[in-house]
């Protein structure tokens, strides 16, 4: 080859290790270093990143939210092969709320050479998750415009990986099965399927969540009370001469084809066997809820014999049922003024919080209802069912997201009981379908496969969907953030590219 000719670009880049994002449980509250959620530490003369969105054009230019921060000093010298910065600190920000990211509007990649003080976000940064798209709910907020504006703070440390990858059937796998296992050695890791059961609150913080969560779920109808439409349908069956008395006989008859199949089940001496115990008393409380259902409808059917009576109750119980709904409303309010008056951030006494639920479940109504049934292969047939709610009813308490944001606060974790704290960490610890956070090295695709070998297309960011960052992007799905080796040997992160994939 001649001196003067030119150099053969290179096919790409052996990347011989990976950096996995390991969450720190527990956290330990020293001098920051890498993390994920809470806030950019940023000299003051580097902008927080805005852009337009390519979905919402019309919202005009919006802040943009941050995901992570990460010390380039602590990266190996083998990353990237030996590309990339080794000083300063990464940052990555995102638009959580666009169905498909794909262009510059939708992420930043900051390198800044200092950290800075905390900024605090822009005054018109948007929720972390406007609804829009799937995701993990807020629901623990009264309304939309409470649902939190940034993540919580999760410090992290960067474990250095042999970058492999395997072939299984048609796909190719990264991470090594049971990955949390190997990445937190001999503690408890929890199945990525494994969620802690939701626990009573045990603050006075937790209890408003769980008055909020009514609110939330439960708002005030936009429609009059009294605005109930009787589909002609149901005017027609029940107008037909026998029809009102046929809905009772049909629940008896089968209650009674029920019982018959079920007889060895409900007669004859007690069984020896635990699981045929178990089973026999299943069996019977089935058949005392059959017999209860079928009593209070005849009762129903013989109080409202025709059918003007029924479309009079279904009026009567409509307006009723919008009544309580208001009032029971008011009581919430009520005891939420009561919950504020406390310290949020102190122990709620359990008998002061078994009071307050049973105030919440005692405060019930009672109606019945219609719907459509099949009889005989035949549709549109109606039924009647009685249905009971009760403010507790729309409680959607999350009180795990409380637990953890406790737990990476050092003033409050003392709060968090032990019994639960034995409960979370192992669950913290999981890795929601065995994918990691990662930075560089082959990415663990959903619906992409990683290409064994040299690649020029570098991962500076992998965030995969997390329980404990209360992260689900799309339908659990993750990000991928790449750049050409070109543009990270020039340090152009304004080349960088980012895919959502999800199920």
């Amino acid at each position: 080859m001649r001196r003067d000719a030119p150099i053969p670009p290179l096919l790409g880049i052996s990347e011989s290790v990976s950096v996995v994002l390991r969450r720190q449980i527990p956290p330990r509250f020293e001098p920051p270093r890498s993390w994920l959620g809470g806030l950019p530490m940023m000299p003051h003369h580097i902008e927080w990143p805005r852009s337009i969105s390519s979905e919402y054009p019309d919202r005009s230019e919006r802040p943009l939210h941050f995901i992570a921060q990460i010390a380039c000093a602590d990266l190996p010298a083998e990353l990237w092969g030996g590309l990339g910065p080794r000083q300063g600190w990464l940052l990555l920000f995102i638009d959580p709320n666009q169905g498909a990211p794909q262009g510059p509007d939708a992420f930043r990649i900051l390198h800044v050479d200092a950290l800075g003080s905390e900024r605090e976000p822009p005054a018109d940064l948007g929720p972390v998750h406007d609804g829009v798209y799937s995701g993990f709910d807020y629901d623990y907020c009264r309304t939309a415009d409470e649902v939190p504006r940034r993540w919580r703070r999760w410090p992290v440390d960067l474990v250095v990986v042999p970058n492999e990858a395997r072939i299984e059937g048609r796909r190719t796998r990264v991470a090594p099965e049971n990955f949390a296992s190997i990445l937190y050695p001999g503690q408890p890791v929890a199945s990525d399927r494994e969620r802690p059961d939701e626990i009573e609150p045990f603050t006075w913080r937790g209890a408003l969540r769980v008055l909020d969560s009514m609110a939330r779920t439960y708002p005030p109808s936009a429609k009059p009370p009294d605005e109930l439409k009787i589909p002609d349908r149901l005017v027609e069956r029940l107008s037909q001469p026998g029809y009102i008395g046929s809905i009772l006989a049909v629940i008896e008859a089968d209650d009674a084809n029920w019982t018959a199949m079920s007889r060895a089940d409900l007669e004859g001496p007690e069984p020896e066997d635990e699981a045929m115990r178990l089973r026999r008393a299943q069996t019977r409380r089935a058949a005392e809820n059959r017999r209860t259902r079928r009593e209070a409808l005849a009762a129903f059917l013989a109080s409202h014999p025709t059918l003007e009576s029924i479309v009079d109750y279904l009026h009567r119980s409509e307006r009723e049922l919008g009544e309580w709904s208001t009032a029971m409303r008011e009581r919430v309010a009520g005891e939420r003024s009561v919950v504020l008056a406390h310290d949020l951030d102190s122990p709620i006494p359990d008998d002061a919080w078994r009071a307050l639920k049973a105030r919440l479940q005692q405060d019930a109504f009672r109606f019945w209802r219609y719907s459509s049934a099949d009889r005989d292969g035949e549709r549109s047939h109606v039924a009647f069912y009685e249905h009971e709610i009760s403010a507790w009813s729309f409680q959607r308490g999350h009180i795990r997201e409380l637990v953890a944001d406790y737990y990476v606060d050092e003033a409050k974790r003392p709060l968090i009981p032990p019994a639960v704290l034995s409960e979370f960490e192992p669950y913290w610890r999981s890795l929601y379908h065995n994918r990691p956070h990662r930075i560089g090295g082959y990415h663990d695709g959903l619906q992409s496969d990683a290409r064994i070998g040299p690649t020029r297309k570098l991962l500076l960011f992998q965030i995969a969907t997390d329980d404990a960052m209360h992260w689900c992007w799309g339908d659990v799905g993750a990000y991928y953030v790449f750049i050409d080796m070109d543009a990270l040997k020039k340090m152009d992160f304004s080349q960088a590219t980012i895919t959502l994939e999800c199920y």
